[in-house]
């Protein structure tokens, strides 16, 4: 079939001719005036030089990191924003955190663990069984209303009353764990790119120096690049540092979750409830002139407190 004339203004191939595809080129095409462009030579052995014990996943971050990088780029693009979309993910990572923070789950376990505390520390078996040690501590535990049989039974019951509320809430707590645990890996991954950006950025610097300190005409090109680079290899380092203090709260938090399931899942069904009859039992004998060891009442309480302690200070 002959091919359209181009005086007729018809194209020279019609739209769905059937044409045999030509031969891809199996070598670079030739651009007049081009600058083959060199990747910078960086190697595993010299970014160690830097930082020696830096763990391979953040060394071969780094590399990648190093290998992105075109300083032929007049605009810069690639300095100017080396990182950035790290400090933007450390943004909506933050916001993550925020709201676990004020979730409404966390702060109702604090200020579960708060009151109960508060209510274990009036039925601490020191202070129960102080009258035994002394005349000052038997006026004070003749003035503790709990000391008694009675009272104690009405503060170990409001001790059920708030840990039974924490039970309830358990599953909560559960989800609200695995929220917080999953922004923590997304945490650590982050922290081990920010580390490769510091990396690969202090290696760029250096190669810049050494690349400006050469006589040639891209010398204030490469030294205006070293400049921009320095500024966010800096603004790295504070998101960096950032990125440390949110995931020591973030562990504090966890801990606090845990520690919720850890009560609610174990205390109340075991330690909460031989406490209690441990103490009573102690308290009665105590009443009817009977012996009665303290050894098993403060290994109950011990543990109970010291969970809500735990929970307490985070």
């Amino acid at each position: 079939m002959s091919e359209p004339s181009p005086s007729t203004g018809q194209p020279r191939v019609l739209f769905g001719t059937a044409r045999r595809p030509e031969a891809l080129a199996d070598k670079p095409r030739i651009i007049g005036g081009g600058i083959v462009r060199q990747r910078i030579p960086c190697t595993a052995a010299d970014l160690r030089t830097i930082e020696p014990d830096a763990p391979e996943a953040v060394i071969a971050q780094a590399l990648r990191a190093v290998n992105s990088i075109n300083f032929d780029d007049h605009e810069f693009d690639d300095v100017v924003r080396f990182g950035s979309a790290l400090q933007e993910l450390h943004g909506r990572l933050a916001e993550q955190q925020l709201a676990l923070a004020g979730d409404e789950r966390l702060i109702e376990a604090k200020r579960l663990s708060a009151e109960l505390l508060r209510q274990l520390e009036e039925l601490d078996p020191e202070r129960l069984f102080s009258s035994d040690r002394g005349l000052i501590s038997g006026i004070r535990a003749a003035l503790s209303r709990s000391a008694s049989p009675s009272g104690f039974s009405e503060g170990a019951a409001s001790v059920v009353r708030n840990a039974a509320a924490l039970k309830k809430r358990a599953s909560g707590y559960r989800g609200l764990g695995r929220d917080a645990e999953a922004l923590k890996r997304r945490l650590t991954t982050q922290t081990t790119a920010l580390r490769a950006h510091l990396l690969a950025g202090r290696f760029l610097i250096r190669h810049l120096d050494a690349a400006a300190s050469s006589p040639a005409p891209a010398n204030p090109h490469l030294t205006s690049q070293k400049d921009a680079l320095e500024i966010r290899v800096t603004a790295l380092a504070s998101t960096l540092s950032s990125v440390a203090v949110g995931a020591q709260i973030l562990e504090a938090l966890i801990s606090t979750i845990g520690a919720a399931c850890a009560f609610a899942e174990e205390i109340v069904e075991s330690e909460l409830p031989a406490w209690q009859t441990a103490c009573a039992a102690a308290l009665a004998a105590r009443l009817d002139g009977r012996s009665y060891e303290l050894s098993g009442v403060r290994r109950h309480y011990e543990k109970i407190v010291n969970i809500l302690k735990q929970r307490n200070t985070t």
